[in-house]
């Protein structure tokens, strides 16, 4: 703290103006900012009070990656004692930076992250210099929060699942050119969201098919309790636009996995002809999610295009588990008629415990490419997951047009895989390019490939030539069940693998 007497800088001397008996040293505030700047004040002998909740400003950067709290000035304070927590459980704040940190000034910046709830707590400290107190108590905002408002879909009283179809059909999303009650016609194309209650149950009879005018969609649940979501013989989302589905379970073991449809999220057979581009690309703006979310029971695709030429620009699987219980020899993401530009599976968890395996784990369609479709630069990334038994005597990958591309980036990293194919990840997934031929752009580290126990299986196939894989079996707890823990020490050292399986820092550092 630069003076510990009342130390206000010049940008809050707005709030003191209305004040007659403050006398300035300089002249305005519009003169500028100046450190030095300080006056005197009339308060003195009291118990100062904290700022009020309902004149606290929240203001994000236009990034979403920070918040700047600000505060009205209380007269004869000596600064303000300043906390920041993560609050998704209430039960169990997280700190964000320094917990009661003292502020000489009426601001304080904290990082965020999206979809997280914050609770702020400030108090005014006194000031000896004018015999003013400590306030007796701070004030305690959780006004502040970065998921985007939501329209909730309420679970039934009595533990029924509440059928997401008919809700729908009751509550339909509006249309792009019709205003819902209370927007005006600009705030049409801004994202829509629908939030499931904490531990609801649920279930997605059939079809629930989202609409493909152009407006994004979430569909989330609770991430400290989230929904419990039964996917139907004939259920199965439907989209066509920009779509994020965050922090829900879903159960699909009453899918049959016999249809071509037979997925969680699937493209429409009918896509939006305004949004055709660059070679009869339907293309997707808005970024394709999959969060935070447990699926069980897969047995034919995670993702399928519907055999449609649809082109989502970003499409993201990250803190994710994913059960493949594959009856048929399929492609986990499926995209039969198109690509993703920018593909990544990132922080997750994929095993199988299927009658067959999968033959890709990520299918393109063989004539797709990013410059056909007008982008520049394309990328598939995976970095920090874990794979078990996944396409076990199969592929890992398969778009042969991105072969040997220059417009493509490959990025493999700090991943762990336990019985995906005999030498066949870092291979497939440069689609048998080795990454010293010409044009290939791939950056490999801390990759562990383990086949039936022998884990040098990829070290001298020519794809991964980082020089950096470990060649340790990670020893995974019991991934057949589910439990992919890895017990080896190179990989717990190295941090690889979906970071849910791994220790705290703080229990690495004992």
């Amino acid at each position: 703290m630069k003076n510990n007497s009342l130390f206000l800088r010049r940008r809050a001397c707005a709030w003191a103006l209305a004040l007659a008996s403050t006398t300035f040293l300089l002249s305005s505030c519009i003169n500028g900012y100046d450190d030095d700047v300080l006056y005197e004040s009339d308060v003195r002998g009291v118990t100062l009070e904290s700022p009020k909740a309902e004149d606290l400003i929240f203001k994000q950067n236009s990034e979403g990656t920070s918040v700047t709290v600000s505060w009205p000035v209380v007269h004869g304070a000596g600064g303000y004692q300043v906390s920041f927590y993560k609050i998704d459980d209430p039960t169990n704040p997280i700190l964000v930076g320094d917990e009661n940190e003292v502020i000489d000034g009426c601001e304080v910046s904290r990082s965020i992250e999206e979809d997280t709830k914050y609770r702020f707590v400030i108090k005014t400290l006194g000031n000896a210099k004018y015999d003013n107190k400590d306030a007796e108590l701070a004030t305690s905002s959780d006004a502040f929060s970065t998921f985007i408002a939501a329209t909730i879909i309420p679970a039934s009283t009595d533990g029924t699942p509440v059928d997401l179809n008919q809700w729908f059909a009751a509550n339909p999303i509006p249309e792009t050119d019709t205003p819902a009650e209370g927007e005006t016609a600009s705030d049409v194309l801004k994202e829509l969201a629908y939030e499931l209650e904490a531990g609801g149950k649920y279930v997605i009879s059939d079809e629930l098919v989202f609409p493909t005018n152009g407006r994004a969609i979430t569909l989330r649940g609770n991430k400290v309790d989230a929904p419990q979501v039964e996917v139907g013989e004939k259920g199965r989302i439907v989209i066509g636009g920009g779509f994020k589905l965050k922090f829900i379970d879903f159960d699909m073991k009453n899918q049959l996995g016999t249809s071509s449809t037979d997925a969680l999220v699937v493209f429409n057979s009918t896509p939006n002809e305004a949004i055709k581009g660059t070679g009869d690309y339907y293309i997707i703006e808005d970024p394709v999610t999959i969060t935070s979310c447990v699926v069980t029971n897969v047995k034919r695709h995670l993702v399928y295009d519907n055999n449609k030429k649809w082109c989502p620009a970003t499409f993201l699987v990250s803190n994710c588990v994913v059960n493949l219980a594959t009856e048929q020899e399929q492609p986990v993401f499926y995209f039969r008629g198109g690509f993703a530009n920018d593909f990544t599976v990132q922080n997750s968890t994929f095993w199988h415990t299927g009658s067959k395996h999968n033959n890709y784990f990520l299918q393109h369609n063989s004539s797709a490419r990013p410059t056909r479709a007008g982008f520049t630069k394309g990328s598939v990334n995976y970095k920090n997951n874990t794979f078990y038994h996944v396409c076990y005597n199969k592929q890992w990958g398969s778009y042969n047009s991105f072969s040997g591309q220059n417009c493509v980036n490959w990025v493999m990293t700090d991943n762990i895989f336990v019985d995906c194919g005999k030498g066949e990840v870092a291979r497939r997934f440069l689609v048998s390019r080795k990454p010293d031929g010409n044009n290939v752009i791939a950056t490999f580290r801390n990759n562990t490939y383990c086949y039936n126990g022998d884990p040098t299986i990829e070290s001298n196939a020519g794809y991964d030539m980082s020089g950096s894989i470990i060649e340790e079996d990670p020893k995974l707890q019991a991934p057949a069940q589910g439990d992919c823990t890895p017990t080896n020490a190179a990989q717990i050292t190295a941090r690889t693998g979906d970071p849910r399986w791994l220790p705290s820092t703080s229990e690495t550092e004992e």
